[in-house]
């Protein structure tokens, strides 16, 4: 590992100005690119939950392992995208990945109106899951490398609201197609390929990571790149970067062992209860009480935690991440608990906890877009974010397999215990390790063996 001298101090006051036009449309453009592919991620989720929700399960003569196997597909999926193409990303770069992966989901989207049984769809869901991975690993680590440490966190705080967005308006799709053409479920499980190909067309021309360039030695060209995009007399902390080689040991060394297991660990409490609860929604909400009505309920819980999303998006710059990160864990524990009581609870109560939990799942969900790409250097980024989103993937698709064996098995109470007690342990962990990176640079939030140092020394701003 051969490291530069720090250079560049003095500089940073130009880099943390106020945005240019030019500036702002290039972060605008580079984030409704790098959005696409969380909004993609969320759309495709919702589209297999709506879709074997109404007609298409009858229709594939989907059993109960196929449904369970359906369920986990993306996810699965999402976790050899990440685990192997985020290191790839890191060896070869962002930008040549950042169009493959698109590519691969397009063409898994459209052959999804032409499945006849559920085992295909079972393997196509795979195959997205493995871009929507790869896209994990692309995607917020090159608008995080290119965006201001002041407003960092509203940046890439925008792609988990296109998450939570692209899952909201795929939910509302299938809502309309199972109430008014059931029959059209194969337009539910392949409309994806429309966000997909408009994010593939945005992402035309963008240049490449600076901060990756001057981590593989090529400084004048990430220099330029950096000054020319951004609008910028000097590159700020860009040449503080430190020349690597990728080596996903790096990972788990003792240096970065901790934030490791804090980004995987605390993303994994994050999903592992929503995608479960999520995508066996209407299920849930017919245990809760809420009968015929449990679809709409499920189309109103993804609204829920949009809310929530945007309630802390405007915050995450102004209070910081452990703010977003902490109360949130525990609230979420509590209503999942509270929500267990249901049968001992008026119908009203139980249902009302259900939605408090959606709302703070929303506010801390910001974090998951946040943390993983600023406490990994450069040189392995993309594979710290790719690692952390593919554990995160799998515990979210234990939630989803599990959770039809554990209902019919001991009830709905458990399966909400079980996620509870998730929660309240991700909110132990977070106490413990979450760091305060907000209004640090990257070189700085990247580059520290303590993390609780971090908490010492951020600068959170009044107002981003």
């Amino acid at each position: 590992m051969r490291a530069h001298g720090m250079r560049g101090h003095g500089q940073r006051p130009d880099h943390d100005a106020p945005l240019t036009p030019k500036s702002r449309h290039f972060l605008r453009r580079l984030t409704f690119a790098t959005g696409g592919g969380m909004f993609i991620d969320g759309f495709v989720f919702a589209t297999f939950a709506a879709a074997m929700a109404g007609k298409a399960h009858e229709a594939l003569g989907v059993t109960g392992f196929w449904d369970q196997a359906i369920s986990a597909s993306v996810l699965i999926g999402t976790f050899f995208g990440g685990l192997v193409l985020g290191y790839i990303t890191d060896r070869i770069g962002r930008r040549p990945m950042f169009t493959f992966d698109l590519i691969l989901f397009s063409t898994c989207a459209l052959l999804l109106f032409f499945v006849t049984a559920a085992w295909q769809v079972f393997v196509l869901g795979v195959l997205m899951g493995l871009a929507v991975g790869a896209d994990y690993s692309i995607g917020s680590p090159l608008l995080g490398e290119f965006s201001q440490s002041k407003n960092r966190g509203h940046f890439l705080g925008l792609l988990e609201i296109n998450w939570n967005v692209g899952y909201v308006v795929a939910y509302l799709i299938g809502y309309l197609i199972n109430t008014y053409e059931p029959t059209w479920w194969r337009v539910i499980l392949g409309c994806s390929i429309v966000p997909a190909l408009i994010s593939l067309v945005v992402r035309h021309g963008l240049p490449e990571s600076p901060r990756w360039l001057v981590s593989k030695g090529r400084e004048q060209e990430a220099v330029d790149i950096y000054t020319e995009e951004l609008d910028l007399r000097s590159p700020g902390d860009l040449l503080e970067e430190t020349v690597e080689d990728t080596d996903y040991r790096v990972l788990f060394s003792a240096e970065y062992i901790r934030r490791t297991l804090f980004a995987s660990l605390s993303w994994s409490a994050i999903v592992m209860p929503y995608f479960a609860l999520t995508f066996f929604g209407p299920t849930i909400l017919r245990s809760l009480g809420l009968g015929d009505q449990s679809l709409l309920g499920a189309l109103l819980g993804t609204l829920t935690a949009l809310v929530g999303a945007l309630l802390s998006w405007r915050l995450i710059d102004r209070v910081g991440r452990r703010a977003m990160i902490i109360p949130p864990m525990f609230i979420c524990g509590f209503f999942l608990l509270l929500a267990a009581a249901y049968q001992q609870l008026p119908t009203a109560i139980g249902v009302l906890a259900y939605f408090g939990y959606l709302f703070s799942y929303g506010v801390m969900s910001i974090t998951t877009g946040i943390y993983p790409e600023e406490v990994f250097p450069s040189s392995v980024r993309a594979s710290g974010v790719g690692f952390s989103s593919s554990v995160s993937r799998i515990a979210a698709a234990i939630g989803t397999f599990g959770l039809p064996w554990v209902n019919d098995t001991f009830g709905t109470p458990v399966v909400l215990i079980i996620l509870g007690i998730v929660s309240v342990l991700g909110g132990v962990m977070c106490v413990a390790w979450a760091p305060e990176t907000s209004g640090l640079a990257l070189t700085e939030t990247s580059h520290r063996t303590d993390p609780h140092a971090y908490k010492r020394s951020a600068k959170v701003p009044a107002s981003a």
